[in-house]
This record gives C-alpha cells, structure tokens and sequence, in this order.
C-alpha cells in the first residue's frame, strides 16, 4: 500500500457517516493544501464517538502533512505514538517515518522485518521491500555496513522470486556497489558495479552510467588511472543526450577525464574538458565549493603551463578559484591556493594582484 495514496486508506471509511468530512480532507490533501488537512483532521477527530481505527489514519495523514510542510519533530512525535498505541502496520509506519527521522524508520523497519521473518511472512516481496527501505535508512545514517546487510537480504529475496523483478536485482547490486564505495572497499565495489554493467545492457543506462563512473573514480583514488579511462571513456559516450547530462554525474566524468591527462601533464587535452566541467558545474544548482575551487586551479595550471598558454585566462581562474575556495573550511587548502596563486601574479609582473593576494593571506593567517 503506497503511503501516499490516502484513498486507499480511508476506502472502508466512505461509507460512514463521516463521508462528507473525509472527502472534503481527502480533496484537500490530494491538492496539497496540508494546512487545511490539519485542521478538519482536527475537528473529525474531536468528535466523541469516532471509531479508534479511523482516528489512527487521520494521525497518520497528520504525520504526512507535517512531513510534507517541513515539520518533521511534530510528524515524528505522531508516528512514535501510533507505532506504540495503534493497530496500523508497522512497515507503513516505518515508511512515512522514513520521511522525516532515519532513526526512528530504523526502529519500527527492524521490529516490522523481524516480525515478518517470525511470522513467516508468505509475501516475500513486502519482506524485500522492508529491507530495502530499513537499508535506505541506514544509509542516509551513514551505517553503511549495516545497509549493505541489509540490501543484500533484499536482493537475497527478489532473487528468489518466481518472477524475479529484473530491475530491483540490478537497482541493488548498484546500491550494494556504491554502498562499498562509500566504505572504501574498492574490490567489494567493482565487484557489484561491474555486474551492473554487464546486467544493464542498453535499458539501464542511468545505473550503466553511474557504475562506469564510480568505477572509473575507483580506479582514480588508486591512482591506476589508466585502467579508469575506458570506462570514463564509455560513460561520456553514454552521457550525450541521456538523462543524466548536465549533471552532477556529466561534471564528475568530465574533471575526471581532465584529471587523466593533467596527470600525465598533457595539459592541452585537459583544458576542453575542464572547460566542459565548470560549465556543468556551474549550472547546477548546488556544487561544492572545494570540488569546484580546485577545478579551477587545475584548469588555471593548464592555461598557464601548456605549450599555447593563456596567462590572462590563467590568472581569472585562478581568481575564480580563490573565491570559491574561500567559501570553504579549509585552511590548509586556502593558503596553499593562495600562496600558488601569489607566485603566479609575481612572475607575470601583475604586482597590483600579487600585493592584494599576499594582503589577504596575511589577514586570513593572522585571524
């Protein structure tokens, strides 16, 4: 049952003779005006003779609304009490807990797949489901182990099925894979992701494009860059006109690809694709200041040093790159920039930049 789907909850209700007040609430919430959800769930619940059962949807439907308008202690407070007072489902609680508190999704997933597994549960794919979504919350906690656990018992159980759901299998070895990024087990990773890759074929090209670059960055953080490129290499051939391009994923590959000839300081065909890079970067609606300071400096570097150079491109993006890495909490990182910068004003004779950065590294060690 999709949590979201309040009809199907009040279904056995539209009979009662509170008809009129749930579908004038129901109305209401399908238009998203949740405020006034709020209030006549308030009045319907005041009345003395309302049937306890309805009372504990309409507090579930409360707990929605306050998730959806950003309330998420009042939502939380609500399904905390329905999960120990009522008779709803435990795993529809711990899926609209998962909306607004990971912790308290975990308690309620852990005891409803526990008692699922006791009870012996015939339908294996709500089971799956469970895990899938206790694994999400983990997860999101940052409890990568026990996500990883807990994907593979889900993906244990959509394998077994009758009719195995191709995609969830593949969805899951994806997630199993970045889960072993995340943990910096590189072999684990590859494993997983290199499966999707091969399961994917031509109709997942979203989850083919991202292995291929999770990959490929894995290979980058070994510095075993030459084993990254063909996967860099396919990933950006699949990126034109998927509907991934022009974001975080495009970025990614593209000052990847960058950084594999900056390493080997063929600076020249690095500078389309760092062009390439900022310009996604740059577009995107939120873009770390770190990631994309350093993108410049690297890019900056190249217009200096290659064989063609660009010494007044260099030096605004070298600028560009000071005022993004300013933004960040970074130090070490700042000075080092800065003191980079401070030596490429001083041998391109550009004194008035080089006395204005040197005052700012003074002022920020001085702070």
């Amino acid at each position: 049952m999709d949590i979201l789907n309040v009809n199907e909850h009040f279904q056995d209700n539209l009979s009662s003779k509170y008809k009129e007040q749930l579908e004038e609430l129901l109305d209401e919430f399908n238009r998203g005006h949740y405020p006034n959800v709020l209030s006549k769930s308030a009045v319907l619940r005041s009345e003395r003779d309302l049937d306890r059962h309805l009372a504990d949807k309409l507090k579930m439907v409360d707990a929605i609304c306050h998730s959806e308008i950003g309330e998420v202690k009042a939502a939380s407070s609500i399904i905390s009490e329905l999960y120990h007072h009522s008779d709803i489902e435990w795993m529809l609680l711990g899926e609209l807990a998962f909306m607004c508190d990971f912790k308290l999704a975990r308690r309620i997933l852990s005891a409803a797949v526990k008692q699922m597994e006791d009870d012996g549960e015939a339908d294996r794919i709500k089971l799956a489901r469970g895990y899938l979504v206790l694994a999400e919350a983990e997860e999101n906690l940052e409890k990568y182990v026990r996500a990883i656990k807990y994907f593979k018992q889900g993906l244990g159980y959509f394998q077994d099925d009758e009719t195995p759901d191709q995609y969830m299998i593949l969805y899951l070895h994806f997630k199993i894979g970045m889960m072993y990024s995340m943990k910096n087990e590189a072999e684990e990773s590859l494993h997983y992701l290199s499966k999707v890759i091969d399961m994917a074929g031509d109709t997942n090209p979203d989850l083919k494009i991202n292995s291929l670059v999770t990959i490929a960055k894995t290979y980058g953080s070994k510095d075993d860059n030459e084993r990254a490129y063909p996967y860099l290499k396919d990933a950006l051939g699949l990126l034109e006109g998927s509907s991934l391009e022009n974001g975080v994923t495009h970025a990614e590959s593209l000052t990847e690809m960058a950084f594999y000839y900056f390493d080997q300081s063929k600076l020249t065909e690095a500078v389309p694709y760092y062009q390439e890079a900022i310009a996604v970067y740059e577009k995107l609606p939120q873009t770390s200041h770190r990631k994309l300071g350093m993108v410049y400096m690297q890019y900056a570097f190249c217009l200096e040093h290659m064989e063609e150079n660009n010494i007044r491109e260099a030096g605004i993006c070298y600028e560009k790159a000071i005022k993004q890495l300013e933004l960040t909490k970074d130090r070490e990182l700042q000075e080092n920039a800065l003191a980079d910068v401070i030596a490429f004003f001083d041998h391109t004779d550009n004194h008035k930049k080089k006395r204005e950065y040197e005052n700012r590294f003074v002022k920020m060690t001085n702070a």
